[in-house]
């Protein structure tokens, strides 16, 4: 991986937006890396040929994606590349969103320009069930939380509420030490039997 980055920027992909706008990456030798999030499914073009459209993050804002279009035997060759793969990019083209859209697009020449690099293991999707009973399908980054960012805010609501109880049951008295302003939202979560940043209430509580 060295001998292939000598010499070459590495561009984050959140970067590349504004880079696009102050430099001219036509002209510059770069990479960025991405894990394919979602596959929109194959399209066909004016032109009649079939195109693909990978919407790649790279798991630390999920809300916001980079579109990589494949046209030609870009797609011929890695249509089939499985949603979570990480994938390294060389030299992207940036091309211009549809009017209204601010999302950064951006396509490959040549199928030799992608680099296959695995699996995400960090991705994944949140533990939570829905108030219908069905699995959540938000995706989530497993290093951080198995729990996508709603349901963390509604138990934190959860357990506000419950503090709330407690400071009227037990007004001018000792509050217990996980509703207490001072005890940050992990010990929080966690002594609930929750999971956040990927600890268990249980793993957590034995390394304090």
């Amino acid at each position: 991986m060295s001998r292939k980055m000598a010499g070459r920027k590495l561009i984050r992909l959140p970067q590349i937006k504004e880079k696009m706008a102050t430099e001219n990456l036509e002209e510059t030798d770069w990479v960025t890396f991405g894990v394919i999030l979602r596959k929109v499914t194959p399209q066909s073009a004016t032109s009649g040929q079939t195109f693909s459209i990978w919407k790649l993050n790279d798991l630390h804002d999920l809300t916001q994606c980079v579109s990589l279009f494949l046209f030609g035997d870009v797609h011929k060759d890695l249509w089939k590349t499985e949603q979570g793969t990480v994938i390294g990019l060389l030299n992207a083209n940036p091309m211009k969103p549809k009017d209204g859209l601010k999302e950064v697009c951006l396509s490959i020449d040549h199928p030799q320009k992608v680099l296959i690099m695995g699996e995400a293991m960090d991705l994944g999707a949140c533990k939570a069930k829905k108030k219908n009973g069905e699995p959540c399908t938000q995706t989530v980054n497993l290093h951080d939380c198995e729990y996508c960012q709603y349901h963390i805010r509604a138990q934190y609501k959860k357990l506000s509420a419950k503090r709330t109880d407690l400071q009227s049951t037990f007004s001018g008295g000792r509050i217990p030490k996980k509703f207490r302003k001072g005890t940050s939202l992990k010990e929080r979560l966690c002594q609930d039997g929750f999971y956040y940043g990927g600890v268990s209430s249980e793993s957590f509580a034995a390394s304090r």
